[in-house]
């Protein structure tokens, strides 16, 4: 069976099959950055979520 390797993730992929591994990269990403801003550092370096920002 003829099979091609992504160069990215290493993933084994179909002839003519496109890898997603930059699309995945890329939502996790964005999703990184969400999560991020839901968070909140206080003085004494306990983190609270804000919930205004979560929905």
């Amino acid at each position: 069976m003829y099979y091609r390797t992504c160069p990215e993730c290493g993933s084994n992929l179909d002839p003519e099959e496109q890898c997603d591994c930059n699309e995945e990269k890329e939502f996790r990403k964005e999703e990184s950055k969400r999560v991020s801003r839901m968070l909140q550092i206080e003085e004494s370096g306990q983190m609270s979520i804000l919930f205004e920002e979560a929905v």
